[in-house]
């Protein structure tokens, strides 16, 4: 439960961060893309610097599938309602 409060909210801040900071074409990208290359790179080294724990097959990719299909549509739909927010105050 908490790994997936740590990925949303870290998400949502990613594209919080975007829409406040960069104001190209290409930020709502950005947004997607860092979460899920984020949670990528945390993934990958758990599975492979990590010490071996035993267990069954490893579900790396499947975790990687959901997860960061859920962390790049929270980072894209946080930098969305930060930017409809911005246009909407200015």
């Amino acid at each position: 439960m908490i790994v997936w409060i740590l990925l949303i909210c870290g998400s949502a801040l990613i594209g919080l961060l975007a829409a406040i900071y960069i104001k190209k074409s290409w930020a709502v990208y950005f947004a997607g893309a860092v979460p899920w290359f984020v949670l990528l790179a945390a993934i990958l080294y758990t599975e492979y610097m990590m010490p071996y724990e035993g267990g069954g097959a490893s579900m790396w990719p499947i975790a990687q599938l959901v997860g960061g299909t859920v962390a790049a549509v929270v980072g894209v739909v946080a930098f969305r309602f930060t930017v409809s927010l911005i246009e909407r105050s200015s």
